[in-house]
């Protein structure tokens, strides 16, 4: 089975904030996406993992 990859939409409802500060914590390399192509992804895992530890 494959991984479950969240979008930026996902992601931004998931976490109740505005598409664009995701955008500026991946410039900031605060969040670490899989890019698939010109496609933008977040691994389900890699998301659980940060919820448990806690993003700074």
């Amino acid at each position: 089975m494959a991984p479950r990859l969240l979008t930026y939409k996902d992601l931004a409802e998931r976490w109740q904030l505005p598409i664009a500060t995701l955008r500026i914590w991946v410039m900031k390399k605060k969040l670490v996406p899989v890019k698939l192509g010109r496609l933008v992804r977040f691994p389900e895992s890699y998301i659980l993992e940060l919820e448990q530890k806690g993003i700074s």
